[in-house]
Order: structure tokens, then sequence, then C-alpha cells
């Protein structure tokens, strides 16, 4: 499979990259103000066709967060962005504003499912008006070296505790999508340890808890596929000009292609949009596609091990809602956590995470009274929708931050 990499990255950095200068070039040329078509049907389409056709032959390098500023009690202020503590596989990044250090704590536990920390940076904005922001950086596996060694699912989980552990008391979590069940883990660990670091108040968004409460996507693709196959058809080792050469990865660009397989016909219909919306020269519109995909097509490569052993636990076996979770070989019972209030949050249209799937949390957290327990279903909005979008920033936001509030210090 290390081939199978090697062709695909030849393909897109000799072939797909020159091309996509090309067409870059030339819309230079028809965009300009000089060039005599330019404001003419034929013109627009021009830059509408050199357009969509460059956007799919580019490469898309990992975005920078862009967080500049924050409106705090009225003012407009600087945001810092620096790692406070480094891993191998990820970076925990601290966003700061002036006395931010006298706000709730808040780690944010970011996807480690093919996209970068990057895409959910609407998260992480809406919470720096009130709240001391942490995030989880995870690194592209392909420029990890093999000098660091393996990296699994109980890697991660212990990540997130060493994090909480370096952050200290009354610190609140807040995980989305694939980074709920790790964190369940986590915190479930720690209560079971008695751990004085375990946070003030645990926030699950739209993560799959439980495949098997609401049978969708996910659900099929556990039913019609294994891991042997998985390691066959989708692993592939790192080629040499990077890194992480040599290391066993599942590419970003064998999710993305999952991804836009789970929803090909929307995202068809949005790049014809946006061949009419330049067309049009609806120019809100059509930057608002530039910065989503340019975002969404920006991928990292996941270690194997942590690919395969996420699959097995979470996606084919269920090992927390069937009570077999093992953390550094003890059983993890997430009944233990008893004073960890709990909120989840999904999507009223999510064909990822159906409704229920991180409702699920509720069931297994049995230590929890009803008084440390909430649930909030979105209306109108998909899987991103929950973290991201309008509606997130009037509802779901609000609602998560009010949440936090009522369970600090």
């Amino acid at each position: 499979m290390s081939m199978q990499y090697q062709f695909t990255d030849l393909m897109r950095n000799a072939m797909f990259n020159p091309w996509s200068a090309i067409f870059d070039g030339a819309l230079e040329v028809v965009t300009h103000d000089c060039y005599p078509l330019k404001h003419t049907p034929f013109g627009r389409m021009q830059a509408a066709s050199l357009e969509s056709v460059s956007r799919l032959l580019s490469s898309y390098p990992k975005r920078e967060f862009d967080i500049a500023e924050a409106v705090v009690d009225g003012r407009t202020l600087p945001v810092t962005e620096r790692v406070v503590d480094q891993k191998p596989f990820c970076h925990l990044t601290h966003f700061a504003t002036e006395n931010s250090e006298t706000r709730p704590k808040v780690l944010i536990v970011a996807a480690l499912a093919g996209h970068h920390a990057t895409l959910a940076r609407e998260t992480y904005s809406a919470f720096l008006p009130d709240h001391d922001v942490y995030v989880t950086d995870w690194r592209d596996a392909r420029y990890v070296p093999m000098s660091a060694g393996s990296f699994g699912f109980e890697d991660y989980v212990r990540y997130l505790i060493e994090f909480l552990q370096f952050l200290g008391v009354d610190t609140h979590v807040v995980a989305i999508c694939q980074a709920t069940v790790p964190t369940l883990t986590a915190v479930a660990a720690m209560a079971g340890r008695n751990s004085p670091n375990r946070p003030r108040s645990m926030t699950l968004m739209a993560g799959p808890i439980d495949i098997r409460a609401n049978p969708g996507t996910m659900t099929r693709m556990a039913e019609y596929s294994s891991l042997s196959l998985q390691r066959m058809f989708t692993v592939m080792q790192v080629p040499p000009g990077y890194p992480g050469a040599g290391r066993r990865v599942y590419p970003g660009l064998v999710q993305l292609s999952a991804f836009l397989c789970f929803n090909l016909q929307s995202h068809l219909q949005k790049h014809v949009q946006f061949f009419f919306d330049v067309f049009n020269q609806e120019h809100d519109a059509a930057q608002k596609h530039r910065e989503f995909y340019d975002e969404y097509f920006s991928v990292l490569d996941v270690a194997e091990e942590y690919y395969l052993e996420t699959l097995e636990r979470v996606f084919f076996d269920q090992h927390l809602p069937k009570g077999t979770m093992q953390f550094d070989g003890s059983p993890v019972n997430c009944g233990d956590i008893c004073d960890v209030p709990l909120l989840t949050v999904e999507g009223a249209e999510d064909d990822m995470c159906q409704v229920g799937m991180t409702a699920a949390a509720h069931d297994l957290c049995t230590g929890l009274d009803e008084s440390q327990r909430q649930h909030y279903v979105q209306p109108g909005v998909g899987h991103y929708g929950v973290f991201s979008g309008s509606r997130y920033r009037a509802e779901v936001a609000p609602r998560i931050k009010n949440f936090i509030e009522s369970h600090s210090n």
C-alpha cells in the first residue's frame, strides 16, 4: 500500500498542482480589470469555469486558526495563540485574551477523523468572550517521525487525561464528534481513580457514543466491513520525503473521499451553485463556498493504530455501551461519573451521527442524577451545523455556555 500512497501523492504534486497553477494563471487574466471581456457573460463564464476546475485540482494545506480578536464585555480585544503543552501527535493550544485567566477554563477536544482542528474554529471563537479556551490541535501523522512511537485509542485517552491534569481543577471539557467517545472514556477513567483534576462539566456534541441507538450510515458501515478489510484497503505507508516516512496511516484523502460519498449529491449541488455564484457575481455566496471548502478539503493522515482501534472499539464492537471498554488494563465504567454534569447536543437532521447516538451517554452515566443532565436537539441543522454556522452561534453555543456557567465555581 505504500506504492498506492506514493502514486496518489505523485499525482497530486506532479500532475494536479501544475494544472491548477495553469488554470489559476488563466483565471488571473480573465478577471483582470484590463481584460476587455471581464464583465461580459462570456468573460464571467470563463472565470466561473476556470475557478471551478482549478479548485478541484488544487492541494489544500492546513490552514491557520486565524482567530485574531474577540469582543469581551463590549471591547474588541486581541487574541493570542500559544502552544502550552506539546506531544508528538497533538499540541494543546491556548487562545487567550486580556484577563482570560479569570474566566472558566474550557478544554475543547477537536475530532481526529481526517480534518484538522481548524475546521471547528467557529466553535472555539464562540467561547472566547466568556472562557479561557484550550484546543487539542492534532498533528498530521505523516509528519510525525517513526521515532515518536505509535499512537492508538488509549494514547488519545491518555493525552486527554494529561491535558486535564495540566490544566488543573475547574476545567470544563467540550468534545466534538468523534472526540466524544475517548473524552467520555477519559472522564470515566479519571472518575474511577477519583482524580482531583476530573472536569467540572462535560459536553458531548454530535458523537457516536452508541451507533446502535439509531441505525444509519455508520451502522451499515460496521455491518458490511471488517478490520481486516480496512487494514487491507485503506491503510497505507507514508512514502519517503515526509518526516513520518514508513509510518502506516489512514490517509486523509481516503477519509475525504468517504465524507464526499456520504453526501455526494449535496456536494455536487454546492459546486454547481458555486459556478453560478461566480458567473452571476454573487460575491458573498462564492466567498463562503471558498472558505468552507478550503477547510473541508484540507485533511490529515491518522495513525494506523488509532484508526483501527477506533473502528473496533467504537463502530464494530461498541465497547463503551457494552461495558467492555478498557484503559491501561482496567475496565472503564461510566457509572463511576457522579459529579461531572453532562450535556449532550445533537442535530435534528444529522445524517452522520443520527439523533440518539450521543444521547446514549446518559444511559451509561448512571451515577448522575437528573439535575446533572441535559440533552438538546438543535432543529434544522445537520452534522456540521451542530458546531458551526448561524444556528450554532445563536442557539447551540449560548446553551453550552449557560450549562458551563451553571456548573462553575
